[in-house]
């Protein structure tokens, strides 16, 4: 099997974060009341990301890098940074996932991401070209 080109990974990765992002802002605006409860137990989106976060570093330490890995690892860390500032920030309610300090703050942390991210992948490239030198 053909290996892919890392840079289409980074790509599908990225794509996969912001896609998720934007489609579970979206949702949780249109039905601020959604919630999945396990009887009294709220699971937030959270949760279900470091789920999928752990099962792809899973499969990636075991050198199996799959697209679908990559998507599953970018959902994964979407949902993780929705939430972040959310639980931190705010008193939890469904309301205030709506909040100014809620929505800035996801764009805050996904700022951050972003720049460390490409951070990195340039960093990696300039070092192997450095290192040609």
């Amino acid at each position: 099997m053909k290996k892919k080109i890392p840079t289409q990974n980074v790509k599908l990765y990225a794509f996969s974060v912001f896609i998720t992002l934007l489609v579970t802002r979206i949702f949780l605006h249109l039905s601020p009341n959604t919630n999945l409860n396990l009887g009294s137990i709220n699971i937030h989106h959270l949760y279900i990301g470091c789920i999928l976060l752990i099962i792809s570093f899973i499969l990636f330490v075991n050198q199996i890098g799959h697209k679908y890995n990559y998507i599953m690892a970018g959902v994964g860390t979407a949902l993780i940074l929705d939430e972040l500032v959310y639980l931190i920030a705010t008193d939890g309610s469904d309301l205030s996932y709506l909040s100014a300090t809620s929505v800035i703050g996801m764009f805050i942390t996904v700022i951050i991401f972003f720049i460390l991210m490409v951070g990195v992948y340039y960093g990696k490239s300039y070092a192997k070209s450095f290192r040609k030198n």
